[in-house]
């Protein structure tokens, strides 16, 4: 099981662009619903929730490489630009971020964990580690509802609650 992590990390994420998509994983979880909420600041990537979509600016080439790694399906644009995607398998996704984030929380080895989204698990792990790196050095902003700035599977910071998107 750990070489097949290390076989779908390699592919997914050093072809040069990790960073770009862990970035976009990173919007896609931190999508605020559009559920009624009106919210100050407009959303950089909103969730359309009864139907899974996600919504926004992409970047063309990291949406194309992750639709071919079985990672989202790109559904169309916009008149303005914007791109409408879904997350393939969107709840074991989810999931398997959540168990990502909890494992790396709790100070758990990566290769130890169960999870179905070997891709998803470890996005979830390392955008943890790398939030733990900038708190080490002072420059995090916290999760919080009152911010409105969400990530699922991580602690809501006014409300100690895990927030699910």
């Amino acid at each position: 099981m750990c070489a097949d992590v290390v076989r779908q990390l390699d592919k997914a994420l050093t072809n040069g662009n990790s960073k770009n998509q862990l970035s976009l994983i990173i919007e896609l979880m931190e999508a605020l619903p559009l559920d009624g909420t009106v919210y100050e600041m407009p959303q950089q990537v909103e969730l359309i929730p009864h139907d899974e979509i996600y919504i926004g600016f992409f970047e063309t080439t990291i949406i194309d490489r992750m639709q071919g790694l079985g990672i989202i399906t790109l559904l169309g644009g916009h008149d303005d630009e914007r791109q409408a995607v879904k997350l393939n398998e969107r709840d074991d996704f989810l999931a398997s971020w959540s168990a990502g984030v909890n494992e790396a929380r709790n100070g758990s080895d990566l290769h130890y964990a169960d999870y179905n989204n070997k891709y998803a698990f470890t996005a979830g792990y390392e955008h943890w580690h790398n939030r733990n790196k900038k708190a080490l050095k002072g420059r995090l902003t916290h999760y919080s509802t009152s911010r409105e700035y969400l990530c699922h599977g991580f602690i809501d910071e006014d409300t100690g609650e895990i927030w699910h998107q």
